[in-house]
């Protein structure tokens, strides 16, 4: 009788185990737990090796106050990566270490009192961000950092300060990976990747004659002083290029010539918007006009050799413009619509300034415009003018 019953127990034990944890179970996957917020990247002046530390800043985004949140030791690439919990919002890198110099081939250090940063933002919590951490991603830091005097960072300032120097170099400063400075490296990568390089051994040439740190300061002060590199800063910089690439002796790259990336480092790409002013009695119809660009300013073009001119706003729902732009200065813009549509802005033109050009809305003028409208019975001319503006 108590062997029947220890039996008994024993199958019942059997049984609670497998409907607790058995692999025929039916009622689901459970939950998945929290979500792992994951940064990684590349940590490149050539490719460091050492150590990133990752923080978020302290309350109001002051970075005095930095609160710890990570690290991660960095591979014979530099490539790191780190996993923050549920973290989500701002995070700066830093990142220390020892790299082989492109210019000179010799060991340098990046020390704690002035490691290489980067600043981003984590918009949701278990997302994978790129973050590379180079020279660039510093004056990154630097420019946002002076939005907030000198010690507060915030999500607009970092969102700016990344996208003003992705628009001054080929590449984005943060999602791109620069690769080493090898022949085998550069063979495999994309023309991004290749272009981070190069721009960071150009750099480094730069730097063999003062520091890197006198360099970083140099580009700084022109960021800082008018959100754009002077036309002074990028000749230098495409002379370092030249002098690294015909480099015989410390040119490991397998690249002898400037790419149109870096030949274009320092010109800036910006939206100049088209709108219609003044009261108008009927809705508009047409705008026949003629734009002309100031001096050192050009029109971005498609692989069409087109004008990138997009219509938008008020006139989002006309038909595609007539585009006639003479290269360098000069655009004819019509535009037809029915049944029209009201006073405002209604077109974006993408244009494209050379270093040290940094165009208002007034160096834009419209000499010749004349807009129709549609009563329902008769066209006639409405009193409206067209005006560029800069957001």
């Amino acid at each position: 009788m108590r062997t029947t019953l220890l039996l008994a127990k024993i199958f019942t034990l059997f049984a609670l185990i497998a409907g607790c944890g058995g692999g025929g179970s039916t009622s689901g996957t459970g939950p998945s737990g929290p979500p792992h917020t994951t940064v990684s990247g590349v940590v490149s002046k050539g490719p460091l090796h050492g150590e990133v530390k990752l923080y978020a800043p302290g309350a109001n985004g002051d970075t005095a106050t930095k609160v710890f949140l990570s690290s991660a030791l960095t591979d014979s690439t530099g490539y790191y990566t780190a996993n923050l919990g549920s973290y989500k919002g701002i995070v700066m890198i830093e990142a220390t270490g020892s790299y082989t110099d492109e210019a000179t081939g010799a060991t340098l250090a990046i020390g704690t009192s002035a490691p290489l940063r980067a600043v981003a933002v984590i918009a949701t919590a278990g997302d994978t961000v790129q973050v590379s951490v180079t020279p660039l991603t510093e004056l990154a830091t630097r420019k946002a950092l002076a939005a907030g005097s000198g010690s507060v960072l915030t999500e607009t300032a970092i969102t700016s300060a990344n996208a003003l120097l992705s628009n001054l170099f080929p590449f984005d400063i943060l999602a791109t990976r620069p690769v080493a400075p090898t022949v085998i490296a550069m063979s495999g990568a994309t023309q991004q990747q290749r272009d981070y390089t190069i721009a960071l051994a150009a750099l480094s040439k730069l730097s063999a004659a003062s520091s890197l740190a006198a360099v970083l300061n140099s580009f700084a002060a022109d960021l800082t002083l008018n959100g754009r590199l002077s036309a002074a800063t990028v000749a230098n910089f495409e002379t370092a290029a030249g002098a690294f690439l015909a480099d015989g002796t410390h040119n490991r790259t397998g690249v002898t010539t400037i790419s149109a990336g870096i030949a274009a480092v320092g010109y800036y790409t910006g939206t100049l918007y088209l709108a219609t002013t003044g009261t108008a009695s009927a809705p508009v119809t047409s705008i026949q006009m003629t734009l002309k660009l100031p001096a050192g300013v050009t029109l971005k073009t498609g692989s069409d050799g087109e004008a990138l001119v997009s219509l938008y706003g008020v006139a989002g729902q006309a038909a595609a413009p007539g585009i006639n732009y003479t290269a360098p200065d000069t655009l004819i813009l019509a535009i037809v619509s029915s049944p029209g549509f009201a006073v405002g802005e209604f077109a974006a033109v993408t244009y494209v300034a050379e270093p040290g050009v940094i165009p208002v809305a007034s160096s834009f003028t419209v000499p010749y415009s004349r807009v129709t409208g549609f009563d329902g019975t008769s066209d006639f001319e409405l009193p409206l003018l067209v005006v560029p503006l800069l957001h």
